[in-house]
């Protein structure tokens, strides 16, 4: 049972669609044309209205934002005391599930999500939290139908990591927007300069913070203390006030992550 028809329910669902004897049914607070989208993909059952959801499910998923689960979770009342009530949030507790005679818990996959994704589930980190050892026994089962990178992590953990995850997804992907933009307001229809020019540095920027510390990895004027090419990039911001305050807060930001990483390998060395 998938409560929701947004990105991640698309994709549990489409996972689960794969599994034999896995009934789906998605259920959405409203009418939404995404509705129609998971019956004709996955030939599962689509309703409209949360106080139809049915009792007799053993595992409902909520899939929609943090501030509707506590009010989602209110419909569902299963007959199973064995079910499984699991939400899908990286940033919200299990306690918005409510105190329930049958299993609660959190199935959070540390992934971006769009819809056209292949999602590659096998290698997706799949951070779990139960509210008893039993509702936590049955999540690992199901999880284990998704992923081989199966973690139980607290709350503060699960939180952090929700943090680290906004950090490199969301907040870098905005970076990119901004320089998608820059080079766009620069371009005449015979530029030969793109976005998509920056996919090898985007590529080799990511593969080395994998291979050795970020801290390590870092380059560019900021790192160097580069104040002539500093200067030269605020002067090109000087018409977009915001970007250029980010500039300066990144960049004393960087100066301030080198000095603290090289005062630590003085003190390891």
């Amino acid at each position: 049972m998938i409560i929701g028809c947004g990105n991640v329910a698309w994709h549990i669902a489409k996972k689960l669609g794969t599994k034999k004897n896995i009934t789906l049914e998605v259920y959405n607070h409203g009418v939404n044309k995404n509705l129609e989208e998971f019956w004709k993909q996955f030939r599962c059952k689509t309703t409209v209205g949360l106080s139809h959801i049915a009792d007799d499910a053993d595992v409902y998923f909520i899939c929609v934002t943090d501030s509707a689960i506590a009010d989602c979770a209110k419909y569902i009342h299963p007959k199973n005391p064995h079910a499984l009530l699991v939400h899908t949030s990286g940033s919200a507790a299990v306690s918005e599930l409510g105190k329930r005679v049958h299993g609660t818990g959190v199935f959070y996959p540390v992934q971006t999500f769009s819809k056209s994704d292949e999602i590659k589930w096998n290698e997706v980190p799949v951070l779990l939290e139960a509210g008893d050892k039993q509702a936590l026994d049955g999540l690992r089962q199901l999880a284990e139908l998704f992923s081989r990178n199966v973690k139980v992590l607290t709350y503060p953990e699960r939180l952090k990591v929700h943090l680290s995850a906004v950090l490199v997804n969301n907040f870098v992907n905005a970076l990119y927007v901004s320089a998608a933009d820059l080079l766009r307001s620069e371009n005449d229809e015979k530029s030969v300069v793109s976005f998509k020019m920056l996919e090898p540095l985007i590529t080799q920027t990511c593969r080395k913070a994998l291979e050795m510390e970020p801290a390590k990895a870092q380059t560019g004027p900021a790192r160097r203390r580069d104040k002539k090419v500093i200067k030269k990039h605020l002067h090109l911001l000087s018409e977009d006030r915001q970007l250029q305050k980010v500039y300066k807060s990144i960049t004393k930001l960087i100066q301030e992550q080198q000095g603290r990483y090289a005062e630590l390998q003085g003190k390891v060395k």
